[in-house]
């Protein structure tokens, strides 16, 4: 057995043998890169060829779980999947709340690697301590909803699975991975990545218990998480009451929302009052909570009658998704925002890529680059709900605009031409996240320099641990939270200290949201109970600091320099809005780079990290494939 919180057992699938072998890595392995996107990354650098193909055998596509999933401390739910982007070609990760990561853990396994392509389309059966590869030909095809249904019926109703539908199928780049219909990682094309391997699903039965190392530690952190909660510690308030829908109306107002393609203001957007939270929550039908979390913070929701209704209950649109639909495309009809959700996630697509590209073109038709020929009929206007339905149901179904767009925006301008690419709101490929970086401009370098580019989920700008101050007083945090939006310099220190944080909560199976409801020393104190070690939350951040230069250093060996990708003007404030509550914002861009490539230790011409901070974070095994 290993250290507590490891099943100790871990699975590499040959899908070209086909052949299914168990390994495991060592305590010391463990402790440096916890789990989750921290050994995946460790992984795939040391067994995939640089260079390889994201959709080709060589690619090496991981699902994975962290040491808190299968344990009873809240928000310890989230397993992630790791690969080569087909999207950015550069280092992906996306995380996942509901069910599927502790089930995993039950199952027997901690986490799962794939390689090869397996000639017909397989399904993987964790059960019990026992993997099998299952014929999955009746599945595919099927959307995600559908295949959620019919693997349940097999295998009971606490089995749960991750699953792609038919975007990952067709290996869309923006494909994503589903779990309990609507639970998503969504970014990055990982899906596509699945698909490509012919995978349809990875399925989790079994009741196998997760070791606790200090249990007498474990009760006592755990029920500081709960007493935090009840007391509304952090953003435990707000996610208790309704989660990231809350937001949405609060968000348009102080443009934290990007507004029509990020050249608007909250003026643009009219009459909004239909996304306040007092109307959203009319459509709530069935509370859910991820497995083992008492804040609760998503439902279902539901459209039984009308133009956009809905064949069963679907999970509600997250803050990201309804901001993507919403206020990017001037678009204040809650309900068209329902459906949206409900095809994308069904059809196994990305909500805030495809959210972005409809943006993009409802701009390029109103400046003539596209005309109703081209939109076969469609009138994409500003604010056209109807179009904007029609316009998701098209890039889904692939035919006429909808092909053209199918793959996102950057894609879609490479096709279109004419200035198009003006308009296409997106990094390396990946369309910007729902957080304004005029409102707060620490988010462009972490959309900018995020290793997994135009990451929302990194750094935590908007997380609010009132106590972070006291464990790191020599870092000055008056720039989160949207706060002093025109002071541009002193940001990177406290970017570096909150995103390495963040990759030791996304790596040990935590909810970034939930991390935010307790004490920030508590997480350390709950891994120590779990695990045995005696860590802290100093160790905690090198470890962070480790797995986030590792995912730098991935990148470097596939040629990637981020300096290289072009960052949309808009993004900079450039020109500044004449307008609003970010009125005359415009970052200094430079000074804000020069900054934060420093405080990294990263060259400041080629974003490779140094030699002595390699050295430092015993990552001194990379130098020889990215320095010499």
């Amino acid at each position: 057995m290993s250290v507590g919180g490891y099943m100790g057992r871990y699975l590499l699938v040959d899908l070209n043998k086909p052949e299914i072998k168990e390994f495991d890595f060592d305590d010391e392995t463990k402790r440096k890169y916890l789990g989750g996107y921290g050994l995946a990354v460790k992984y795939i650098y040391e067994n995939q060829s640089p260079n390889a193909d994201p959709l080709g055998p060589e690619s090496i596509f991981a699902i994975m779980t962290g040491l808190i999933n299968g344990t009873t401390i809240p928000g310890g739910a989230r397993f992630c999947v790791c690969a080569k982007s087909p999207l950015t070609n550069t280092w992906a990760d996306s995380n996942c709340g509901g069910s599927f990561g502790p089930r995993l853990k039950f199952s027997g396994f901690d986490g799962i690697f794939f390689k090869g392509i397996s000639d017909t389309p397989v399904y993987l059966l964790c059960e019990n301590g026992k993997a099998s590869l299952v014929p999955a030909g009746d599945l595919w095809g099927k959307d995600t909803y559908e295949t959620d249904d019919i693997l349940r019926q097999r295998y009971g109703k606490n089995a749960e699975a991750a699953i792609i539908g038919k975007g990952g199928e067709e290996m869309r780049l923006t494909a994503n991975i589903t779990n309990r219909k609507g639970k998503v990682a969504g970014r990055s094309g990982m899906g596509a990545v699945m698909g490509s391997k012919k995978v349809k699903a990875v399925v989790a039965v079994g009741i196998e218990k997760v070791e606790i190392a200090n249990k007498e530690i474990y009760d006592e952190a755990r029920k500081q998480f709960i007493e935090d909660i009840k007391n509304d510690y952090g953003d435990a308030s707000w996610l208790k009451y309704g989660g990231t829908p809350t937001i949405i109306a609060s968000a348009i107002e102080e443009q934290d929302s990007p507004i029509k393609n990020w050249a608007g203001t909250s003026s643009d957007m009219g009459e909004y009052s239909a996304l306040n939270y007092d109307n959203v929550k009319k459509y709530i039908v069935k509370r859910e909570t991820c497995f083992g979390c008492p804040l609760s913070c998503w439902d279902r929701s539901m459209l039984s009658v009308g133009k956009y209704a809905i064949p069963e209950p679907s999970h509600m649109p997250e803050y990201e998704t309804s901001a993507m639909f919403g206020a990017l495309c001037l678009n204040s009809n809650y309900e068209s925002i329902i459906k949206c959700n409900d095809l994308c996630n069904r059809y196994g697509i990305d909500t805030m890529s495809t959210g972005g590209t409809i943006a993009f073109a409802i701009e390029c038709y109103e400046n003539g680059i596209l005309t109703k020929e081209d939109t076969d009929g469609l009138e994409l206007t500003w604010g056209n709900h109807e179009s904007i339905v029609a316009l998701t149901e098209k890039i889904i179904n692939g035919k006429g605009i909808g092909r053209i767009l199918a793959n996102g925006s950057k894609k879609a301008a490479e096709m279109i031409g004419k200035g198009s690419e003006n308009f296409a709101m997106h990094i390396g490929g990946k369309e910007l996240p729902a957080h304004d970086t005029r409102w707060d401009p620490s988010l462009a370098i972490i959309y900018a320099f995020e290793p997994a580019l135009a990451n929302h989920c990194q750094a935590n700008q908007n997380l609010g641990h009132k106590d972070i101050e006291k464990v790191f007083p020599d870092v000055d945090f008056s720039t989160c939270m949207g706060e002093n939006k025109t002071n541009y310099s002193g940001r990177a220190k406290a970017i570096k200290v909150l995103s390495n944080l963040t990759h030791t909560v996304n790596s040990t199976g935590m909810c970034v949201f939930a991390w935010g409801c307790t004490d920030i020393r508590n997480h350390a104190k709950y891994l120590r109970g779990i695990t045995g070690w005696d860590i802290d939350e100093f160790e905690l951040l090198k470890i962070g600091e480790r797995i986030m230069n590792l995912r730098q250093a991935f990148n470097i060996r596939e040629g990637i320099n981020q300096l290289d990708f072009k960052v949309p003007d808009r993004m900079l404030g450039r020109p500044p809005l004449a307008s609003g509550k970010t009125k005359d914002i415009s970052l200094d861009w430079d000074e804000m780079v020069n900054e934060y490539l420093n405080e990294m230790s990263w060259d400041t011409r080629t974003c490779r990290p140094s030699r002595e901070k390699l050295i430092e974070l015993d990552l001194e095994w990379v130098i020889k494939d990215i320095w010499d």
